[in-house]
């Protein structure tokens, strides 16, 4: 393709942006990208969207851009005024015109094969909607020479298996886009920017047409030149209906499907958007999986999308299916229309009634029915009745009474929910044959149904605290049940034998069963969840299946676990929480390849832990909280698991090693009343979440762990001290981190000076991370802290009292250096006694340019806790919160500023919620801010002050040294050169002595050891040059001190800190 035609075309695009839809030029890229991911190959590539997404225009671009490249080409857009075989003339014709073939209906490929082989082709075929349109133009393929190039768009994926190599979906506008295509019809305005109260307006109208370019274009074009009364009376059409153009569209779309895919589509729309996939397919579909799909159909047809396995549809066909319906179906969900429906004694449209949905909490009075209410309702498939007010129904009054009982003669039914069911059981006309989920929570049924009936399709059944249910043997003939709901079921004391015959049961819930006291001998082979919690009679557990792999057996009575255990192989979670009876655990658990998660918190006369532990080689989550030992478990050497939560014990101090647990990423020791953690804790490298609330006796926190993204030491009331640095610094980690010191009201100023210099330290590193790769705006706290307090640091160079903040900022203060801000908030717990509940400290940051117009606006959270004490109890009167965030898109929005020197006003307010409200109980005494630069030094401004003053310190004695130096360094050089190349491979050497396992300082050390291969051509550069004068020697020494500094600052970073931890005191700091 010649530069001039690509230099036209790429002019032209963005006239077309405008025209047609913005966002073009990107969805060209991609598909271009598609279609030419293998040069010189033959590529069918298919174009698939919903109508009016951009399909055509998208490909009448490519075919104009990339087309006349090739020696034969042809767009062609299926009609159905034409016949295949002129639809194929047209084709041929179109590809052979450089030729003298004389091509007619009857003429085939095979025909004119030769002369095609001939000449590569760009090819569009257009608007395809049949199987058999594919087949006549395209034949068996044979004869399109290799390199060729053919485009195929559709509305209907399925159309394209086997034929296509690849598929481009052609995406929605997303908001940005769909606002700015709305504008340039609307206003016809340069800047495509609505003014006043047509923002709000625009806004709502755009997200009416869910992103569709047509509908964006034909919704903007009728309101171009209309007065704002005009605009809302749309609105509010739009909102009920939908413009008459876009109306027809979709109504043609519509009349393509044929009567079941109507029906299914329309049950979705009213009664099951955004339900699970497999769910809608299990009710709806008319045929096997395999084979026939309604619900697949509607997908392949882009009436329906499938994010996350969830059934999703356009906004604007939910309009039209709202309107729209089979015709003689009724589906209702209003409760006049159905109470209207179900007190007549004979409607004449009742046998029509497809679907009924009924919230109790809509009907007003006490309505009583008649015994025969159903009787008419012969065909009805969806049978809902609920009360959506309470989702645990606990104040759920049925207004429907029946005092003669009813008749349920629902042979179509596969789908009934009745929540509070007032019968016993199911009335004996009741035909299961098509009922695939049954849910009848909270009844008073005693037993499904009499006897024993066919259910071949029944999957789900929920019959959870139907207090009075003590006969499940109704379904002993549920093969195909793959989910049994139980809980709450208090009268229920024993499982019948039939139960076997559910081979497909993959979940069954007990919990709370009280009465249950064995379960029957079987092997239910599917099953993988089995819930037994509170089956507080249940003294023995029985293995029922060897395939479970979440096994609840938390508030038992059993006395220990059988040695059958062993067979559960794909066991990940095994719970015996408060088994307050449990005596031992069996050795063989620890032939449990795939176990996990270990919970044993509560067992208070559990002997052996220790012992089994040892044996769980691949256990990753061990909890023991509250097991009354007064020494902790040994639980650390030889670990490699991912969590352990050790809660309380009694007192003692924590002196257990734990260098076998260098692989530990959770571990909570909260409620301990041990006084100081171990001394090297901080050898946990991959340690990213410790959690010591509510330690009382507390007093000292050692050097922590490297790479800690959340540290809870809220309430430990007697700590003093912690280490100075706060924890192990890496440069080469960069994640978030959050430091809890809430209620720690024994901190001395130390200690917060540390926690502050870590804080600062960890949010520059994170801020510069962010400015390297380009990050976005993160309004979350990149690294923040909290502890008892009443001033801003003395650093903060913005400070006022109040809640409110309104600083002049220097021009060019967003530089691109610029990372972020550093904010603060002094909060004052005057009447806050709620230490449960979820805190957070938010900021409103706006910046605004000279002339007083908004320049950019935001929220974000300074800190707080979301993981919140157990214990209700005051919190200290005042709190020191600090938080970093990263503002990068303010750099970006300012680089689009064309004046961009002006002084800017900043503002910041600051308030206190609980995440839904502002607490007005807690008050914002002082606060500050910051603006934060990004560093290249290592010696970063913040949390190294030590190091960079003794840098200083030795460059001012380089600056001032006489002429001797200069003779004195070149004799010692050659050995200043040896020993400091030498230093980072020794500093490796010791690392690997102490026992450090490789994978801990690999990253590190290779940083150390690319140093020691560049200080050698440093030096000798440095050896090989002749002074000729003292100012050029004294910078020579100059940088020999300073490459000798730098290697002792690395030596002091990284290795120190791990190899002399354990020879470090309390007292010491």
């Amino acid at each position: 393709m010649s530069s001039d035609h690509e230099n036209t075309s790429s002019g032209n695009l963005e006239k077309l942006e405008m025209s047609y839809f913005v966002g073009l030029r990107l969805r060209l890229k991609q598909m271009e990208k598609v279609l030419y991911s293998t040069w010189g190959e033959t590529r069918i590539v298919g174009v698939v969207g919903m109508h009016g997404i951009g399909k055509t225009t998208l490909t009448k671009i490519l075919f104009d851009r990339r087309g006349s490249k090739f020696p034969s080409h042809s767009f062609l857009t299926m009609s159905k005024e034409y016949r295949l075989e002129q639809l194929r003339r047209m084709f041929l014709k179109e590809l052979l015109k450089h030729t003298n073939q004389n091509i007619s209906d009857e003429t085939t490929h095979e025909f004119v094969k030769d002369d095609l082989l001939q000449t590569k082709i760009f090819a569009v075929l257009d608007n395809v909607s049949d199987k058999n349109q594919l087949q006549f133009l395209l034949g068996n393929l044979d004869w399109i020479k290799k390199g060729s190039k053919i485009v195929i768009t559709t509305c209907e994926k399925s159309l394209l298996e086997g034929l296509a190599h690849d598929t481009y979906v052609v995406p929605p506008l997303n908001n940005r886009e769909a606002f700015q295509l709305f504008s340039y019809h609307a206003f016809k305005d340069q800047n495509c920017s609505p003014t006043g109260t047509f923002v709000s307006l625009s806004r709502m109208l755009v997200d009416s047409a869910g992103g569709n370019p047509l509908s964006l274009t034909l919704l903007g074009s009728d309101l171009c030149g209309k007065d704002e009364a005009y605009w809302e009376e749309e609105l509010q059409r739009a909102r009920q209906s939908f413009n008459t153009k876009m109306r027809e569209v979709w109504t043609f779309y519509f009349d393509q499907l044929n009567e079941r895919q109507k029906d299914v589509f329309l049950d979705i729309v009213h009664f099951f958007k955004s339900e699970d996939e497999y769910f809608i397919r299990s009710l709806m579909d008319s045929g096997n999986f395999e084979t026939v799909s309604e619900v697949k159909d509607l997908a392949d047809k882009l009436l329906t999308t499938l994010p996350g396995g969830k059934i999703e549809i356009h906004d604007q066909m939910l309009t039209l299916g709202d309107e729209l319906g089979s015709p003689g179906w009724y589906r209702l969900s209003n409760y006049k229309d159905i109470i209207e429906y179900l007190t007549k004694e004979k409607h004449q449209e009742a046998n029509n009634v497809r679907g009924i949905i009924l919230d109790m909490s809509e009907v007003e009075t006490h309505i009583v029915l008649d015994s025969m209410t159903f009787t008419n309702l012969r065909n009805l498939r969806y049978l809902k009745i609920y009360d959506s007010s309470c989702p645990r129904q606990c104040k759920y009054n049925c207004k429907l009474h029946f005092p003669d009982g009813f008749e349920l003669p629902l042979e179509e039914v596969r789908y009934l929910h009745w929540v509070k069911f007032p019968l016993e059981e199911l009335p004996p006309d009741f035909r299961p044959e098509n009922l695939v989920d049954l849910r009848l929570p909270y009844s008073k049924i005693e037993r499904v149904w009499e006897g024993v009936k066919d259910t071949p399709r029944l999957t789900w059944v929920d019959l959870r605290h139907s207090s009075k249910l003590c006969n499940l043997s109704a379904l002993s003939k549920a093969e195909n049940l793959q989910r049994l709901n139980l809980e709450g079921c208090t009268v229920l004391n024993e499982l019948p034998a039939e139960i076997q015959n559910m081979k497909s049961l993959v979940f069954l819930n007990l919990r709370g069963c009280i009465r249950l006291w064995s379960l029957p001998k079987m092997n239910l082979i599917s099953l993988k969840t089995l819930i037994l919690s509170g089956c507080t009679n249940l003294e023995e557990f029985q293995l029922i299946s060897e395939s479970v792999e979440f096994l609840h057996l938390d508030g038992t009575a059993i006395k220990g676990l059988p040695l059958a255990i062993q067979k559960l192989q794909r066991l990940v979670l095994l719970n015996l929480e408060n088994c307050k009876r449990l005596e031992c655990l069996p050795n063989c658990l620890g032939e449990l390849k795939s176990l996990e998660k270990l919970i044993v918190s509560g067992c208070s006369i559990l002997q052996n832990l220790s012992e089994v532990r040892d044996n769980m080689k691949y256990l990753q989550s061990l909890l023991i909280e509250r097991i009354g030992g007064k020494e902790m478990p040994n639980i650390c050497e030889g670990r490699a698991s991912a969590d352990v939560v050790v809660q309380p014990f009694g007192p003692s101090i924590w002196t257990r090693g734990v260098n076998g647990a260098s692989s530990l990423r959770r571990l909570s020791l909260s409620g301990n009343d041990f006084v100081s953690l171990q001394t090297d804790i901080g050898k946990l490298y991959n340690l990213n979440w410790l959690d010591v609330k509510d330690c009382k006796m507390l007093r000292s926190i050692p050097m922590l762990p490297p790479r800690l993204q959340y540290f809870d030491a809220q309430g430990c009331d007697s700590l003093e001290r912690v280490a100075n640095p706060l924890a192990i610094q890496v440069f080469t980690h960069h994640s978030h981190a959050t430091f809890n010191f809430s209620n720690c009201n024994k901190l001395d100023q130390d200690a917060k000076d540390s926690i502050i210099s870590y804080t600062q330290w960890k949010s520059q590193l994170v801020l510069n991370a962010l400015y390297r790769h380009s990050g976005a705006s993160v309004l979350e706290p990149l690294t923040g802290t909290c502890y008892p307090g009443w001033e801003v640091p003395a650093w903060f160079s913005h400070q006022a009292s109040g809640s409110e903040l309104e600083p002049n900022l220097p021009p060019h203060w967003n530089h691109n250096r610029f990372t972020g801000i550093a904010l603060c908030a002094v909060i004052r717990f005057s009447d806050y006694h709620e230490q449960r509940n979820r805190l957070l400290v938010k900021c409103k940051c706006g910046f605004n340019n000279e002339d007083g117009s908004r320049f950019f606006r935001l929220s974000c959270t300074v800190g707080g806790w979301s993981d919140p004490g157990k214990t209700a109890g005051d919190i200290a009167p005042s709190h020191v919160f600090i938080g970093y965030a990263s503002m990068l898109d303010i750099k970006k929005h300012a680089e689009e500023d064309k004046e961009g020197c002006g002084h800017t006003k900043a503002s910041f307010q600051f308030e206190v919620t609980d995440g839904t409200k502002v607490l007005n109980s807690c008050e914002v005494l002082k606060c500050g801010f910051s603006l934060v630069y990004a560093s290249d030094e290592l010696q970063v401004k913040f949390g190294l002050r030590d190091e960079a003053n003794q840098y200083r310190a030795y460059s001012r004695k380089v600056s001032v040294s006489n002429a001797k130096m200069e003779t004195e360094t070149t004799e010692r050089r050659p050995d200043s050169r040896h020993e400091i190349v030498e230093l980072p491979n020794k500093m490796i050497a010791m690392t690997k002595t102490a026992g450090i396992p490789s994978e801990v300082y690999s990253m590190d050390a290779s940083f150390v050891e690319k140093t020691s291969e560049a200080i050698p051509k440093e030096l000798t550069i440095i050896a090989g040059r002749k002074l000729k004068s003292l100012g050029r020697g004294v910078m020579a020494v100059g940088r020999v001190l300073f490459l000798a500094l730098f290697v002792a600052f690395l030596f002091n970073l990284f290795i120190a800190p791990l190899l002399f931890t354990d020879a470090k005191s309390p007292a010491s700091w």
